[in-house]
């Protein structure tokens, strides 16, 4: 039987250096990075501690950072959604009203405030657009507060 596990593994391993190909790319930040999200083999988004919001469009050779949300220099950001180059939000976890969101419709120039935490005792954790049929609705979730996950149903609108 070890002998078994053993063949296994290493198999399992062959099989992981053959279709695993990743490829070091510097992001020439120190901030720690939470939060990805690739909208094609080009264009992708990343988000992190103190504010960091960095952009790609060439497919990760480049990252450029992007202006920080406004008062969001100390916010951890943990999420990213994008929908092409221009277009994006991102969350950022905290207690109370540290968990926020905030979108941009012109490459990460600019960001406007979506919505804030509004429960001291929330905490935001993660955000999904689960549908392409309809990829301006989404789900917050959140820790739970007084016995029951928090979960809201959020609206992006893509467009000015």
């Amino acid at each position: 039987m070890p002998r078994i596990l053993l063949f296994l593994a290493i198999l399992f391993s062959a099989v992981l250096n053959v279709y695993a190909q990743w490829e070091l790319q510097n992001s020439h930040t120190t901030a720690d990075l939470r939060g990805i999200h690739s909208v094609s083999g080009s264009i992708g988004w990343a988000s992190g501690a103190h504010g960091t919001i960095l952009r790609t469009t060439d497919g990760g050779l480049h990252w450029g950072r992007c202006a920080v949300p406004p008062a969001g220099e100390k916010l951890d950001f943990r999420g990213v959604w994008a929908w092409d180059a221009q277009t994006a939000v991102v969350m950022s976890s905290g207690p109370g009203d540290q968990s926020r969101l905030y979108r941009t419709t012109d490459g990460c120039a600019h960001w406007n405030e979506v919505r804030r935490n509004t429960d001291k005792d929330g905490f935001w954790d993660a955000l999904v657009f689960p549908s392409a049929a309809d990829p301006k609705n989404g789900v917050l979730l959140g820790d739970p507060v007084r016995g029951r996950f928090f979960t809201a149903e959020i609206t992006v609108d893509q467009h000015d």
